[in-house]
């Protein structure tokens, strides 16, 4: 079962208030925690399979631009943690939390994230990651087996579509990868039957605040409940056949 880190915000942990309870340590136990954040102004995420809430175990970082796998060789010393990639790039960071009631030095049980910097040659970029979800053991060989048949690649490709279609104005292509009929909620709420009735509400829907809350969305790894799979909180979740849902400001 997959559970919201304890820490993250209290928008994250309302909309997850199904999953189970933090549970008390265990010798040798290896859990995997996603991060969502940004390597200087372009937004990235993180996995870590960590021992212990202390041992980093492998590591990997993504961009939201492509989501491919960065793998990352790991060194830890103390509370710094260097990540090194293929290309030279290489990230150094700690554990944070901005509330300083949590004693020190923190643990990932006891964190809320990353922040650093990432650096290769003369180029210095700031990284902040945030935890999003903890889920029991190694990061899984397939992460959407709760939502179709198909491959990793191919389904995520189908979200980055209507993510790309949305944030570039191309109507058309969102259009074609939405799981009809289309709920959307929030100031404006309506169920879409089909492309025509879509075209025809694209901009009540997509407001200039809806599309730069969809400029967050990191169609990677994504958290999974009921059959679906969500971006940026939530504010789109997709089914087999594509976006089923949005939940937009």
């Amino acid at each position: 079962m997959v559970r919201w880190h304890r820490l993250i915000p209290a928008v994250v942990v309302i909309a997850a208030a199904a999953a189970c309870p933090a549970q008390a340590d265990e010798a040798g136990r290896l859990e995997t925690f996603i991060a969502e954040g940004a390597v200087g102004p372009y937004r990235a995420g993180i996995n870590l399979t960590v021992r212990d809430h202390a041992r980093i175990e492998a590591a990997h970082y993504y961009y939201a631009s492509s989501g491919q796998d960065i793998v990352l060789t790991v060194r830890q010393d103390g509370d710094r943690i260097t990540l090194t990639e293929p290309g030279g790039g290489r990230m150094v960071l700690a554990l944070s939390n901005a509330d300083a009631r949590e004693p020190r030095p923190l643990t990932f049980y006891t964190s809320t994230g990353l922040a650093g910097d990432w650096a290769r040659a003369d180029r210095v970029l700031p990284v902040r990651f945030t935890f999003g979800t903890v889920r029991p053991g190694p990061s899984p060989d397939r992460w959407y087996g709760d939502v179709t048949s198909e491959d990793d690649t191919a389904f995520e490709a189908r979200c980055r579509q209507f993510i790309s279609g949305v944030l570039r104005g191309d109507k058309a292509r969102a259009a074609a990868v939405v799981s009809y009929p289309l709920r959307v909620n929030g100031p404006v709420r309506l169920t879409l039957r089909n492309r025509a009735e879509l075209l025809a509400q694209w901009s009540r829907v997509f407001t200039p605040t809806a599309v730069a809350r969809l400029r967050e969305a990191i169609p990677h790894e994504m958290f999974v409940r009921d059959g679906m799979a969500m971006v940026a909180g939530g504010a789109v979740w997709f089914d087999a056949r594509g976006a089923k849902a949005l939940n937009l400001p």
